[in-house]
């Protein structure tokens, strides 16, 4: 059972969840497809750069494999929460009415490809919370519950 799930108090019910992206994954492939190109090179520096970019595109593909398992983002009709981390966790719930801002950056390849970051602050802390689907279909949702 999810986070989630275990942390709903009575009468509360999910009113949106939040993905992440499929964009988190581009820049492993990247260094997977530079590493298998250079590495099949049979000799030379080339290769060593090759074997060299297999493994950091191996890295940061089962880190993000685990992100994406780890990550939850749910707007509920009495809080925002907002977890991240799959060993470890990180755990944001947020009552509606205590929300001070929300802000939604977006690159341009976010704008185009529709994923963004969300920085919630609440009594002086700010959180980020990276890659995720549809940014602005996240903060409509908190505003229609507040």
């Amino acid at each position: 059972m999810s986070y989630i799930q275990n942390n709903l108090q009575a009468g509360e019910e999910i009113k949106y969840k939040a993905s992440i992206h499929w964009y988190i994954f581009v820049y492993p492939i990247v260094l997977l497809l530079l590493g298998a190109f250079f590495s099949a090179a049979q000799t030379g520096i080339v290769h060593y750069v090759g074997l060299i970019l297999l493994l950091l595109g191996l890295f940061q593909l089962v880190k993000r494999i685990l992100f994406k398992m780890g990550a939850e983002y749910v707007v509920t009709n009495k809080k925002v929460i907002l977890k991240s981390g799959f060993f470890s966790r990180d755990a944001l719930e947020l009552v509606l009415n205590k929300c001070e801002g929300l802000r939604i950056n977006q690159s341009a390849a976010g704008r185009i490809f529709g994923f963004g970051s969300i920085v919630v602050t609440t009594g002086g802390a700010t959180n980020t919370f990276e890659f995720i689907a549809n940014p602005m279909q996240f903060r409509n949702e908190i505003n229609a519950q507040i």
